[in-house]
């Protein structure tokens, strides 16, 4: 990376980093997931679903930055199927909550893991990622006001390799924050509620993304 490049962009780099920062922090799909997996199925589970909502967001991010997004922005047909795509998939996902939180109580405990478990944990959260129309184009909007339309190749990697390394410490730290013995805790006194308000969450989510409009 040339330096006086690096000068140059440094402005804009540091508003990228605060936007995604930002986006990826708040309350999501993606965080109630790694929540809910974290307590019911313990951290390693949670560190392979974060770790395939990474792998979705690095997929939209190459995708934005090589202009690819701006024909799914352009087109009608093609955003509403992928709002099709992600409503289904979260209402799966509130569908699999609701059912939990009213089946008959019991014994619980944090399940163990397998690398089957943890293969579609990965898959779930790479899903959950993919099928969200909102990723791709929260990322066309951070790197057009960082970088705008003329930013240099090797600075568009740069900033994506940066905000990825932003997203695995947030995802990965929500993982270990709520995979703790208190959270697990929690989860095992309150299964029953907490499901119930993660399923209404998701519901939530869902209508969001189906009566959402591109800008």
């Amino acid at each position: 990376m040339n330096y006086d490049l690096l000068i140059i962009y440094l402005p804009s780099l540091l508003i990228i980093l605060t936007i995604f920062t930002v986006g990826v922090a708040s309350p999501g799909p993606a965080t109630l997931m790694i929540l809910g997996t974290a307590m019911s199925r313990g951290r390693s589970s949670a560190m392979a679903l974060a770790l395939g909502v990474v792998t979705g967001s690095l997929f939209w991010g190459c995708i934005a930055a090589f202009g690819f997004v701006a024909a799914i922005k352009a087109s009608a047909s093609l955003f509403t199927a992928m709002k099709l795509a992600g409503g289904v998939y979260l209402f799966y996902l509130a569908f699999r909550s609701w059912r939990a939180a009213i089946t008959a109580d019991g014994p619980i405990q944090v399940q163990s893991v397998t690398s089957v478990s943890l293969r579609r944990c990965y898959v779930h959260g790479l899903l959950l990622h993919l099928t969200n129309p909102k990723a791709p184009l929260v990322w066309l909007a951070t790197l057009s006001v960082g970088l705008g339309d003329i930013a240099p190749l090797p600075f568009l990697i740069l900033a994506i390799v940066l905000c990825e390394i932003v997203a695995v410490i947030v995802f990965v730290g929500y993982a270990f924050l709520f995979s703790t013995p208190t959270a697990s805790k929690f989860y095992i006194s309150f299964r029953r509620p907490f499901d119930a308000v993660l399923g209404l969450l998701f519901g939530a989510a869902a209508i969001k993304i189906l009566t959402s409009r591109v800008n």
